[in-house]
């Protein structure tokens, strides 16, 4: 095999491997349960090889170069992002699968989840406008029905919702794009600037546009009602996977953009706003489905500082958004299937329903507690380091680093509380299924990945320079 012909590979056989897997599932289940673990088990393997490739080329070093006419470019960043994109999709499947299994459209929810990842894939290693609208077109597509899989009438309404901000979100896009090549002369991502004022404009409406897609502040009014109504197994993938959709690109942008002062102002104030809207409103709620959903609207808020530190202190930056990106969609990914397996078992999503979870279900418990306090920000685990990065990053800012700590701090005000419900009194039996597996499972990868956070640092930032 030619060198020429290998350095295609990290991107090639993820692709063919995904595109051929998402058409066959289709066809291999026909109806039986047995066809349908066939289908299930390849799309998971599908996936899990995927992502050994992608970990493979990353470590023999297949980075730092461009394909397809300058259309990809094989970066350090784009191999983390599609690692976490493919683990959020592992993730999202494996927990779901005792619930999809009596959907009619239970072959399609698989196929999409791949093609989720599949355009994410793309969309992490672009360098190019054509390249990120044709991937974003793949990957949006694919959660939009994703969020009415189920096909009933509460999941019908919420993709419905969906659709609508999407679509408002794909039209701001599609101008932005549209003035930013206006403004640069050029396709391709670059800092060469014509026009000052329209690529001013054009950084604004697509900022606008991907903040769409994260839900942060003040984009958030469609993420509580899909959340809460919208089927668990498909908010654990929009809610983990999908908001990569709007992180990936808005990376992309800044990164390979001209920097200056008024992203940095524009983004420390609208985490800021992220931060305190999301944490405030969470406090008051009782259903941790919705507690969940306005906490990923805090979670965004962190990011955004990062996003603001791209023009600060750029490497650590990068690496924060990058570990934390992938400590979110365990957490996510898993909580979603928390909330459906106790909801199962007690009745309600309610607070009150995880009571004598401790008692009943010792490993669920423990596990449940990793991943709220990964999303907390509790050392060992992997969201410890992804916010700790996001912090030193902000350094330069030693206003922001307090206002993120406070905020860090006041989410505990209704993180803990899921916690404590735990092990108070109540019955909960243990039933075994794969949502709760996956919790369990997801909780130790969160500890691994922990474990192996500070090294994974100092490689990042060595390999981006």
């Amino acid at each position: 095999m030619s060198a020429d012909f290998a350095v295609y590979l990290p991107i090639v056989i993820p692709s063919v491997i995904l595109v051929f897997s998402s058409i066959a599932v289709l066809y291999i289940d026909n109806g039986s349960k047995g066809r349908f673990n066939i289908a299930f088990n390849l799309a998971v393997l599908s996936m899990l090889l995927s992502l050994a490739v992608e970990i493979i080329f990353w470590t023999l070093g297949y980075y730092g170069y461009y394909l397809f006419s300058k259309n990809v470019y094989m970066d350090v960043e784009g191999y983390l992002f599609s690692i976490a994109s493919l683990v959020g999709g592992i993730i999202g499947l494996l927990g779901g699968y005792d619930n999809v299994v009596n959907w009619k459209a239970r072959a399609s929810l698989v196929s999409l989840t791949m093609l989720l990842v599949l355009g994410l894939l793309f969309m992490s290693f672009s360098f190019s406008v054509i390249m990120i609208l044709v991937s974003w077109a793949v990957s949006s597509a694919a959660t939009y029905v994703i969020a009415m899989a189920r096909k009933d009438f509460r999941s019908t309404k919420a993709g419905i919702k969906y659709l609508v901000m999407g679509l408002i979100s794909s039209s701001l896009m599609i101008m932005g794009f549209a003035l930013y090549v206006s403004s640069t002369g050029s396709l391709f991502f670059t800092q060469h600037v014509i026009y000052e004022p329209l690529f001013l404009l054009s950084i604004a409406l697509l900022s606008v546009s991907f903040l769409f897609k994260i839900g942060s502040f003040p984009f958030q009014a469609w993420l509580p009602d899909v959340y809460s109504m919208s089927d668990r197994t498909s908010i654990s993938i929009i809610s983990s996977v999908g908001k990569l959709i709007g992180i990936v690109p808005l990376t992309k942008v800044l990164i390979y953009s001209d920097p200056n002062g008024y992203e940095l102002v524009i983004y420390s104030l609208l985490a800021i706003a992220s931060l305190f809207v999301g944490n405030f409103i969470a406090f008051s709620r009782q259903d941790v489905s919705s507690i969940l959903a306005f906490s990923s609207v805090s979670q965004m808020g962190f990011f955004l500082v990062a996003f603001a530190m791209l023009f600060s202190d750029l490497n650590v930056a990068i690496v924060a958004i990058l570990i934390q990106s992938l400590a979110y969609v365990i957490a996510q990914a898993g909580l979603f299937h928390f909330v459906d397996h106790f909801e199962r078992v007690s009745g309600t999503p309610d607070l009150s329903g995880l009571r004598g979870i401790a008692k009943g279900d010792k490993w669920f418990a423990f596990a449940a507690t990793i991943l709220v306090l990964s999303l907390l920000g509790i050392p060992p685990i992997v969201g410890f380091w992804g916010k700790l990065f996001i912090f030193e990053s902000s350094f330069a800012y030693p206003w922001l680093t307090i206002i993120a700590v406070i905020n860090s701090a006041i989410s505990a005000g209704y993180y803990i509380p899921i916690i404590r419900e735990m092990f108070r009194e109540g019955e909960f039996s243990l039933v075994k299924s794969a949502s709760r597996d996956t919790v369990i499972s997801s909780a130790f990868l969160s500890i691994a990945l922990g474990i192996l956070a500070p090294v994974l640092f100092g490689v990042l930032v060595s390999q981006l320079g």
